[in-house]
C-alpha cells in the first residue's frame, strides 16, 4: 500500500505534462486563426473601399471625355482617387488610367475608361507568420454617356425626387435621384429611372424603363454651354434697374436687367422682351400669365413661387444663355415653386442644383430639370424624343 501511493502521484503529474502543450498549441492556434480572421475581415474591407475608388476615378475620367481639349482623363481620374484615399505614388499606391482601356469589353472604345488601383496593405497578426503585407488590385470602367446611350433629364443632386400622379414623358432621357426615389401613381416613360438610395414604387407604370439602383451623378452644368456660361460669368447685380416692382392686375411688358428687392406680380398679364433678368430677392406671381420668348430668369435672392400661373416661358436657343431659362447658383438654396393653371409651358433648362423644386405643372418640351430635391405632384413633364436641346447631358456611368 506504501508504493501505490508514490505511483498514483507520478502518474497525474505525468499527465499534466502532456496537457500543457496541447494546451498552449491550441491557445496559438487558435490567436493565429483569430488573426487571420481579422487580417482577412479587414483585408476584404479595404478592397471594398479600394473598389469604391476605382469606381468613382473611372467615372471622373470619363466625365473628362466631354471636354477632349483638356486631355486631362488621367489627372482627373487620379484626382478623384486621392480624394478617396488612395494617391498615386508608383509604390505603394498605383492608380492606372487606360483610355480607350486595355482590356475588357470595352477594349479599344474610346468613350471609356479604365482605372486600375493597386495597393498594399500592411498585416495585422499575420506579421508574427512573416507576413507584413498584401496586395490588392482593383479594375473599374466607366463609360461617357448612359447604357443606351441617351442623356439624363431630370436630375436631384442633392437628395430625393417625390413624384405622386405625375406623366413623365422622357423616352430619349434618364432620371436619377443622388439620394431616395418615391414614385406614388405615377406613369413614368424614360431611356433610364435611377437612385442612389432606397426605391419606393406604388401603383406605377414604366412602360419603358423601370427604376433600378445607380452611382450618384454629377452636376452636368459644366457640360452645358448656356450653363457653364452663366456659372462662370455672374451677372452684374448693379445699376438696379427696377426696385420694389409690384404689379396688381395690369397687362404689361418688361426689359431684361437688375430687378432688387421684392418682386410681386398679382392677377396681371405679364409679357418678358429676350435677354436676361436678374432677381436679386427672388419672384412671386399669383395667378398671372408670363409671356416670354428667348428669355433667361437668374435668381439671386429668396424663393421663386408662382401659383396659378399660366406659363409661355421659352429659353434662347442660341447665343450664350441657350438653353437655360431658370438659373439658380449653387450658393442659393432658396426653392423654386411651380403651380400653373395652363399655358404652353415651360421649355428650357431649369437649374437650382442646392434647391428644391416642387411643381404641380405642364411642362413642355427642350426641357432639362437640375434641383437639389425634386417634389413632383400631378405634373406632367415632355421631352421628345427628338429634342434638340443643346443639353441632355451625357456624363460616366459604371460599364464594368
Amino acid at each position: 500500500m506504501e508504493l501505490a501511493l508514490p505511483l498514483r502521484r507520478v502518474h497525474q503529474e505525468g499527465e499534466r505534462g502532456q496537457v500543457l502543450p496541447i494546451v498552449a498549441l491550441a491557445v496559438v492556434m487558435l490567436l493565429g486563426a483569430a488573426g487571420m480572421a481579422v487580417d482577412t475581415g479587414y483585408l476584404r474591407y479595404m478592397a471594398r473601399v479600394q473598389q469604391s475608388a476605382a469606381d468613382s476615378a473611372a467615372i471622373a475620367g470619363a466625365n473628362e471625355l466631354a471636354y477632349p481639349a483638356a486631355n486631362d482623363v488621367q489627372a482627373a481620374a487620379r484626382a478623384d482617387a486621392a480624394s478617396n484615399g488612395f494617391t498615386h505614388d508608383g509604390a505603394n499606391i498605383t492608380v492606372t488610367v487606360n483610355t480607350p482601356p486595355a482590356s475588357g469589353t470595352y477594349a479599344g472604345n474610346a468613350n471609356a475608361v479604365e482605372v486600375i488601383v493597386s495597393a498594399t496593405h500592411g498585416m495585422f497578426f499575420e506579421r508574427v507568420l512573416g507576413v507584413a503585407a498584401k496586395s490588392v488590385s482593383t479594375r473599374a470602367v466607366a463609360v461617357f454617356g448612359t447604357a443606351n446611350g441617351a442623356g439624363n433629364c431630370i436630375y436631384a443632386l442633392n437628395s430625393d425626387i417625390d413624384m405622386n400622379s405625375s406623366t413623365i414623358n422622357a423616352p430619349s432621357c434618364g432620371i436619377i435621384s443622388n439620394g431616395i426615389m418615391n414614385l406614388n401613381s405615377d406613369n413614368i416613360t424614360a431611356a433610364s429611372i435611377g437612385a442612389v438610395g432606397s426605391i419606393s414604387v406604388n401603383s406605377s407604370t414604366f412602360p419603358e424603363a423601370s427604376p433600378s439602383h445607380a452611382i450618384a451623378a454629377i452636376d452636368p452644368c459644366p457640360a452645358i454651354a448656356g450653363c457653364a456660361y452663366l456659372a462662370a460669368n455672374p451677372p452684374a447685380t448693379t445699376p438696379c434697374n427696377y426696385s420694389n416692382l409690384n404689379l396688381n392686375s395690369v397687362t404689361t411688358t418688361l426689359n431684361p436687367g437688375v430687378y432688387c428687392q421684392s418682386v410681386n406680380m398679382n392677377s396681371s398679364t405679364v409679357t418678358f422682351n429676350p435677354g436676361l433678368y436678374v432677381f436679386t430677392n427672388g419672384l412671386n406671381s399669383n395667378s398671372t400669365t408670363l409671356n416670354g420668348s428667348g428669355v433667361t430668369f437668374y435668381n439671386l435672392g429668396s424663393s421663386y413661387n408662382c401659383n396659378s400661373c399660366t406659363f409661355n416661358l421659352t429659353a434662347p436657343s442660341t447665343g450664350n444663355y441657350a438653353g437655360i431659362l431658370f438659373f439658380q447658383p449653387p450658393a442659393n438654396t432658396s426653392s423654386a415653386n411651380f403651380n400653373s393653371s395652363g399655358g404652353a409651358g415651360i421649355q428650357g433648362a431649369i437649374y437650382l442644383p442646392k434647391g428644391t423644386l416642387t411643381t404641380n405643372s405642364t411642362f413642355d418640351t427642350w426641357l432639362l430639370i437640375v434641383a437639389g430635391d425634386i417634389h413632383m405632384n400631378s405634373s406632367s413633364v415632355n421631352v421628345p424624343l427628338n429634342s434638340t436641346f443643346p443639353g441632355g447631358a451625357r456624363h460616366g456611368y459604371l460599364a464594368e
